[in-house]
C-alpha cells in the first residue's frame, strides 16, 4: 500500500460542484505541460475529515478521483456521496482548451481513465448542516497558494475559484486531516496551518508535508 502524505488535494464544497472538477480537470494544461496521464474513479469509499476548529465546516466525502503520472499520484479530488461524477466529467471535458475541447486534447495524449467501487459502507459525522460548507482550498506548494490568495481554484490562468473576499487571515493553528484509503494507495494528508478569508467562507490549509513547509 503506497502511503501518501501530500498532494494536489480538492475538496467539492458542495453535490456536483462543477467548478471543482472544471478546475481540476484543466489545471497544468498549458505550455503543451500534460499534468496526468491517467486518473482512477474511486467511488463508495470513505475520505474521513477531521477538523480541530469550529471555524470549519466541512463533511466527509465518499467518492474520489485520483489522477497518475507515470504511476505516481499526482492530484485527488474527493467528492460528495450524491455528486453525478459522469455528468461533472463530461462537462469539465467539454471546457474550451486551446481552440478545441478539453476532450480532444484528453484523447490525442491517450489519457485513460478507470472505475473502481470500493462498496464501503458510508461514514458520517456531525457536522452543521444547516449553514453551506466551507470552501476548503488545501494547498501544497507556492505558485499554487499565491493564486489561491487572488481568490482562485487553478495555478493556471482560469476563471474558476472563490473571489467573494480577497482579504485573508493566516490562522497559525489549525489542524486538519484528510485520511483515504483506495485500493492501491493510503491518502494521510494533514495540514496545521491556515489562511481564511474575511467572510469565513473559503479556507486555505497549508500541507504539512508539502513543499510550503519543508
Amino acid at each position: 500500500m503506497n502511503l501518501i502524505k501530500t498532494i494536489d488535494l480538492w475538496t467539492e464544497q458542495y453535490k456536483n460542484h462543477y467548478e471543482c472538477f472544471n478546475g481540476a480537470f484543466i489545471d497544468g494544461f498549458e505550455n503543451g505541460e500534460i499534468p496526468f496521464d491517467r486518473y482512477k474513479i474511486v467511488k463508495n469509499c470513505n475520505c474521513v475529515i477531521t477538523v480541530s476548529s469550529d471555524l470549519v465546516n466541512i463533511d466527509n466525502k465518499h467518492n474520489a478521483i485520483v489522477s497518475y503520472k507515470k504511476d505516481i499520484p499526482v492530484r485527488l479530488v474527493v467528492l460528495h456521496k450524491d455528486t453525478d461524477i459522469d455528468k461533472c466529467i463530461d462537462v469539465a471535458l467539454s471546457q474550451h482548451y486551446e481552440g478545441a475541447l478539453l476532450k480532444d486534447c484528453y484523447d490525442n495524449n491517450n489519457i485513460e481513465s478507470s472505475i473502481i467501487d470500493l462498496k464501503e459502507e458510508p461514514i458520517f459525522k456531525e457536522s452543521d448542516n444547516t449553514k453551506p460548507e466551507t470552501d476548503i482550498g488545501s494547498c501544497d506548494r507556492w505558485n499554487l497558494l499565491y493564486s489561491m490568495l487572488k481568490g482562485s481554484y487553478t495555478e493556471s490562468d482560469t476563471v474558476y475559484g472563490n473571489f467573494e473576499s480577497a482579504h485573508y487571515e493566516f490562522i497559525p493553528e489549525l489542524f486538519i486531516i484528510y485520511e483515504l484509503t483506495t485500493d492501491t494507495e493510503k491518502f494521510v494528508i494533514e495540514h496545521k496551518c491556515a489562511f481564511i478569508n474575511a467572510l469565513r467562507t473559503r479556507l486555505i490549509p497549508i500541507q504539512e508535508n508539502s513543499k510550503l513547509t519543508s
